[in-house]
């Protein structure tokens, strides 16, 4: 098995013999003929790939076929660990010839395993500046912007900092409903994220608190559309606690007016705060420390 970014390899421990008992067949993508040099997945799909390339892209498998003369690579293929999709998905970013498709987001952690074990390095580069251009001016939804838990377990694993912070930032303002994820998630970075939102809330209640005791409740003709106010601002309240962001304020800036004068209405209260939360929002926030 080949050894993290080294470029030592030992024998895999699936023979030439074991390769045959299992139902093979040809990968669509990677045909007979495409490449000189066969690739085995742990499901039984055989990839043809050029061996230079393999060489001239990874020093683990340059480092494998230096020990072929020992054994270490048998002339009926190379039987390796990852699946079919893995590994379809990892010579793609080999191939210059092939067009790049972006992997879904259950491809990730395992083709970032991949890029790891065998040292190229340039397919994590790659996957994370695409996250990066997706996360910083995204016009549309895509799977990953719609899977936030999944990318910030992923930056964290793999040590993609710029990105996590990235994803931070857009995870402070989500939906609560966002903050779920099937993957395993580092216990440290999601109390980070936790304390992260409880600030932004805590910002929007003293805002909230803060006006309210600066306008004490008076007795006028217009008292109705006093209370009103009241009742909405709790509303909104209990709506940024479950979205903190100016999303959440902007469905009400039109919630009630104020005749008297007493008040400010809920447009010229909330847009007052509007570049003070959009200035907030912008802000990159730093990572947990790793001690």
């Amino acid at each position: 098995q080949a050894q993290g970014y080294g470029t030592s390899y030992t024998s895999p421990p699936t023979s030439s013999r074991t390769i045959f008992r299992m139902s093979l067949r040809t990968s669509l993508e990677f045909p007979e003929g495409y490449g000189d040099f066969k690739l085995i997945s742990s499901d039984g799909v055989v990839f043809h790939f050029p061996k230079f390339l393999l060489s001239y892209q990874s020093p683990v498998f340059e480092g494998m076929f230096a020990a072929g003369s020992a054994g270490a690579v048998s002339s009926d293929g190379l039987q390796l660990t990852e699946d079919s999709n893995t590994l379809e998905c990892f010579l793609r970013y080999l191939d210059p010839k092939k067009k790049f498709v972006p992997p879904e987001i259950n491809l990730v952690e395992p083709l970032l395993e991949a890029s790891r074990k065998y040292d190229v390095p340039r397919i994590t580069e790659r996957w994370e500046e695409q996250m990066m251009t997706r996360w910083k001016g995204v016009l549309a939804e895509t799977e990953e912007t719609s899977r936030p838990m999944e990318c910030l377990a992923i930056a964290s694993r793999f040590n993609l900092d710029s990105l996590a912070r990235v994803v931070l930032r857009e995870l402070i303002k989500a939906p609560i409903t966002d903050l779920k994820s099937d993957m395993t998630f580092e216990s440290r970075m999601f109390t980070h994220l936790i304390l992260l939102r409880a600030n932004r809330i805590s910002w929007f209640d003293n805002k909230v608190a803060s006006y309210l005791n600066a306008t004490p409740l008076v007795n006028c003709s217009s008292s109705s559309y006093h209370q009103e106010m009241h009742r909405t601002l709790m509303v909104v309240i209990r709506e940024f606690h479950l979205e903190p962001s100016w999303k959440t304020i902007n469905r009400h800036l039109n919630d009630w007016t104020c005749p008297c004068g007493h008040f400010k209405g809920s447009q010229e209260l909330f847009n007052s705060w509007k570049g003070e939360i959009e200035g907030l929002e912008a802000e990159i926030p730093e990572l947990p420390s790793r001690g």
